[in-house]
């Protein structure tokens, strides 16, 4: 039974069609000063007609997908939020529930959504991020690629790095992803795409330097277990890569705090950097760094080559590489096949993107696609909308 509900969403009509009548829009930028004072940072989305049903949108998505039993943690997350739990994010926190119109609790749910919201496989497979979607419903959850290319300019290396964020988001969110410009003294230090209540990024490029996405790694835990580790003070994963692009400036420094910071649950952090071979799936554990594969580099862990890639590119979904994906969810293999055909010629933003937007690599989950370049900045992001929803 389990491998005809495997097979179904992959093979089903009706969701490719699906996937292919949605409609291509891009994000709203916001501009964030982070010389202003945290509390200020946000105020603008205030003025913007777009979010005039935040509150109502964001309440009835949470009241449909939050388990209630975690809502007396997030109170208690709420009442100490600038001590133990997000010293370095507080005020910027406070600051955006007035932006929106919201609680200081509403925000801090929104920040943990990664932690409580029903985007993981079956509980039965060690489920780490909430209630349980049908198997036969399909994916809910990410593709990554960095790929090694040329620089036309002048001979050397260049990273592109392609994201499909699989989350299956209520569609009346999707008008609320946001592209920011984090700026300082007027220039912009890094990009992150994030949804506007988030103060962490899912995605984002410091121009010169690196980008980095963050993919859900289904390996034990439910959602209580990672809000006491909220508790116990550990960082979320999307606030840690806002931090990485905040503060390190260099592929390896970044490499080297995503790689070691204390997290409050598994993760899969993807890494483009901006010199040939600077690129590298980071497999986490909580407390401890499992993995690092680069371009270029035999997997020290895939003994049996059970994850064969072209040394020249990596492909992760969500699940560790040197295992074999369950057949309910096998976007790998198809994912690998496509990237080594559409890229053979050479990694650039075309080829990547004509990844992304293949089935099953895009499917009926699939609500955000972009295709980053730290080397020269490029960062290009599509948000897909149901034909319903188009604004």
């Amino acid at each position: 039974m389990v491998g005809l509900c495997a097979s179904y969403w992959v093979d089903d009509s009706t969701l490719q069609s699906m996937t292919r009548s949605r409609v291509q829009t891009q994000p709203r930028t916001f501009v964030l000063d982070l010389d202003k004072a945290p509390k200020d940072r946000w105020t603008a989305l205030a003025q913007d007609p777009v979010f005039e049903n935040y509150k109502k949108d964001f309440t009835n998505y949470v009241g449909s997908y939050i388990p209630k039993a975690a809502l007396p943690i997030i109170t208690d997350i709420t009442r100490t939020l600038k001590g133990k739990f997000y010293p370095d994010y507080a005020d910027e926190m406070i600051g955006l529930a007035d932006a929106l119109g919201v609680s200081i609790g509403d925000v801090v749910l929104a920040n943990l959504i990664y932690q409580v919201e029903g985007i993981g496989r079956a509980c039965e497979a060690g489920n780490t991020t909430g209630p349980c979607p049908p198997k036969a419903a399909g994916p809910g959850m990410c593709t990554a690629v960095v790929g090694n290319g040329q620089d036309s300019l002048d001979g050397s290396g260049i990273i592109w790095q392609g994201r499909n964020l699989d989350w299956n988001l209520d569609a009346t969110l999707l008008k609320y992803v946001l592209r920011v410009e984090y700026k300082r003294q007027n220039k912009t230090i890094f990009t992150g795409v994030q949804i506007a209540g988030e103060i962490g990024v899912l995605h984002g490029l410091r121009k010169g330097a690196f980008s980095v996405q963050l993919n859900a790694r289904d390996q034990g835990g439910n959602f209580l277990n990672n809000l006491g580790q909220i508790v116990l003070g550990r960082k979320t994963p999307t606030h840690v890569m806002r931090y990485a692009l905040e503060h390190e400036d260099t592929f390896e420094h970044a490499l080297e705090l995503l790689s070691t910071t204390h997290l409050a649950n598994p993760a899969y952090f993807v890494m483009a950097g901006i010199q040939d071979g600077e690129g590298a799936i980071v497999t986490r554990d909580r407390k401890e760094l499992v993995d690092v594969w680069h371009l270029f580099e035999a997997p020290s862990k895939d003994t049996q080559g059970i994850n064969l890639q072209p040394d020249w590119f990596r492909l992760q979904t969500n699940f560790d590489h040197w295992t074999e994906v369950p057949d309910d969810d096998n976007r790998r293999t198809p994912g690998v096949a496509n990237m080594a055909a559409f890229c053979a010629d050479g990694v650039n933003r075309s080829c990547v993107m004509q990844v992304l937007t293949t089935w099953p690599t895009q499917n009926h989950h699939t609500d955000v696609t972009s295709v980053m370049c730290p080397k020269t900045g490029h960062l290009d992001v599509t948000v897909w909308v149901p034909p319903s929803h188009v604004v």
